[in-house]
């Protein structure tokens, strides 16, 4: 799949395709965005290289629907008074399950690699440059798997995938989150996570070693 959408990366540029006088002038980064207090992380720390930033939020991993709907929610406020540029993708519960099916112990990878295709091609597709994730925010999520699976997805695409690192002052925007008051989720956001965040028989199993 990658090896693919390199090849259509490579036909776009030699055939010259157009996207618009904007998108030509302006170099814009693509920023694959989990929720509104990652994102504040990001706006802080974030190093996009004299690029304008473009924020994607595409969470089909987020259960239930109404816990996504108040993510959502908290992102596009935080857009509109940042006034910053963002789009939001339909949401597509069924992708994330067809991605992690029988994967359960691995999903986050499976999880990383659907999110980071879906948003390198969105960035493709608007002539976008580079790539990175608000997952970066968090000392809760692999950033050396995020930098693995990102480098490559954004590589066969022909665009930069650009690390940094919020974990240091990621707990002190989440309490400026919550002044503001904004939303902030109490789990990462699949029904996994939300089941290790209240199932407490769970939790006590997997700290004795019974996994997950």
């Amino acid at each position: 799949m990658e090896a693919a959408a390199g090849e259509r990366a490579t036909a776009l540029a030699e055939s010259g395709v157009k996207r618009g006088d904007r998108r030509m002038a302006e170099r814009r980064l693509l920023l694959d965005t989990c929720c509104g207090p990652c994102a504040m992380v990001a706006r802080e720390c974030l190093d996009a290289g004299g690029r304008t930033v473009h924020y994607l939020f595409y969470n089909p991993n987020v259960h239930p629907y109404r816990e996504y709907r108040m993510r959502l929610e908290a992102f596009e406020t935080l857009m509109r008074d940042a006034g910053a540029e963002y789009t939001v993708l339909a949401y597509e519960p069924e992708e994330w399950l067809r991605a992690v099916a029988y994967r359960e112990e691995s999903r986050c990878e499976f999880c990383y690699r659907l999110r980071l295709r879906r948003a390198a091609d969105f960035a493709l597709e608007e002539g976008m440059e580079a790539l990175s994730t608000t997952l970066f925010a968090s000392p809760y999520q692999d950033h050396e798997l995020l930098q693995l699976l990102g480098s490559s997805v954004a590589r066969s695409r022909g665009l930069e995938f650009v690390v940094w690192d919020g974990r240091e002052v990621y707990r002190e925007v989440l309490m400026l989150a919550r002044d503001r008051g904004m939303y902030t989720q109490p789990y990462c956001g699949c029904l996994f996570s939300e089941r290790e965040r209240y199932d407490r028989t769970l939790r006590e199993r997997m700290k004795d070693g019974g996994g997950r």
